[in-house]
């Protein structure tokens, strides 16, 4: 199918995730409820302007993720929230992108289970290439601090850099699996920290102290400047989500 127009599934690589991406923020964003039914096959490929067998797959696609249900001559239905994968990366993808208040404190009670220690373990197993990874996404954290939010995006990308090289440091390949998994969603929550009035301020002299504290191999105080960090996160995106 020739894409010669920009329709309402806006830009995707493929016609397939355009309908995916359509369909799953609208659910995610609660546009459409447990419960409710999706217009049928036929309906669907008339307003999306793609064929129905698209639809089709696009729904297969979403029952896996665990958030529609189809069932013969009943249609499709939108199961309820706990029955949705959340640990699916377009999942929290999409949760990321409509910065669900939810969702964003959800990913931080997270990041406080598993960071402190990742930054523990990092402190006694990073390699010198993992130190030196750290110390260039801060150095270009700082650099970029004072331009924001002008040069935001490489802000959060060195942000980013810098939490998952420190889960993949703490060389538990489970915690570095679950940073791959997270990591669209950790890009999102930290985008959203980087808007909280005062939170850069004062979270980024606490990747310096994490910084240090993995460098000089002290376990516990990289573990505690790592809490300070995220409960200070916490604080800021919670006044922000508060407004």
């Amino acid at each position: 199918m020739r894409m010669t127009k920009e329709g309402p599934l806006g830009r995707h690589r493929t016609i397939h995730g355009r309908v995916v991406e359509w369909l799953g923020r609208r659910i995610i964003s609660g546009e459409l409820p447990a419960g409710s039914r999706l217009p049928n096959e036929a309906e669907l490929a008339a307003q999306l302007d793609v064929s129905r067998g698209g639809v089709r797959e696009a729904v297969k696609a979403l029952a896996a993720k665990g958030l529609v249900e189809a069932r013969p001559r009943l249609g499709t239905r939108v199961l309820p929230r706990e029955q949705w994968n959340l640990m699916d990366r377009e999942v929290i993808n999409w949760h990321g992108r409509l910065a669900k208040a939810d969702f964003l404190q959800d990913l931080l009670e997270l990041r406080l289970m598993v960071e402190p220690d990742a930054a523990r373990l990092a402190a006694e197993r990073a390699s010198e290439e993992q130190v030196a990874i750290l110390e260039d996404a801060y150095a270009r954290m700082e650099a970029h601090a004072p331009n924001l939010p002008a040069e935001e995006d490489a802000f959060v990308e060195a942000d980013l850099v810098f939490h998952l090289t420190l889960l993949r440091a703490s060389g538990n390949q489970l915690i570095e699996q679950l940073g791959r998994l997270l990591e669209t969603g950790l890009y999102h929550g930290l985008e959203a920290s980087s808007h909280a009035p005062g939170g850069v301020a004062a979270t980024l002299p606490l990747h310096q102290t994490v910084l240090v504290a993995v460098r000089a191999r002290r376990p516990v105080a990289a573990a505690r400047a790592m809490r300070k960090l995220i409960e200070t996160t916490t604080d800021a995106v919670r006044q922000m989500v508060g407004r």
